[in-house]
């Protein structure tokens, strides 16, 4: 029975036609405003959004492979991106899931945008960053990761 419905799923496409899973988590209470404007964005873009709310770097990755996220966002404005994202990519790599791409939105310095791509950050999206490129930039990194791992 199991492996009928198995074969079913592949035949149609599995995960491959299915929408983008976007896992959107923040690092505070506060400056809530852009997490929910980029949510409608993407949401409104067709792609699946898991709301993470205010979750640590353990937490994302648990919620991540609980849900089969395509990519992961990380909304910064309180923490030092230097700091928790390499965090965020040891428990990553702790738990199987390396290669689901990471995007970071928020404040973020200059030099800590430098060093979070040299990191593996795929993107960085500043305030101001216009939706469009938000919407097109996070369904290109996810389906292009989804196509590697395939």
């Amino acid at each position: 029975m199991f492996a009928d419905r198995l074969w079913y799923w592949l035949e149609r496409g599995g995960a491959v036609n299915r929408p983008v899973k976007f896992l959107l988590s923040r690092d505070d209470w506060y400056h809530q405003r852009g997490y929910w404007v980029v949510t409608t964005a993407v949401r409104n873009a067709g792609m699946e959004v898991i709301l993470g709310g205010i979750q640590t770097p353990a937490e994302m990755v648990r919620t991540a492979v609980q849900e089969d996220v395509d990519i992961i966002g990380y909304r910064i404005m309180d923490a030092a991106p230097g700091v928790v994202i390499p965090i965020l990519f040891a428990k990553m790599r702790e738990n199987g899931i390396e290669n689901i791409p990471v995007v970071v939105g928020g404040i973020v310095p200059d030099k800590d945008e430098v060093l979070i791509r040299e990191m593996g950050v795929k993107e960085v999206f500043q305030p101001l960053t216009p939706l469009s490129t938000i919407v097109e930039r996070v369904q290109t990194i996810a389906l292009a990761a989804r196509a590697n791992r395939s």
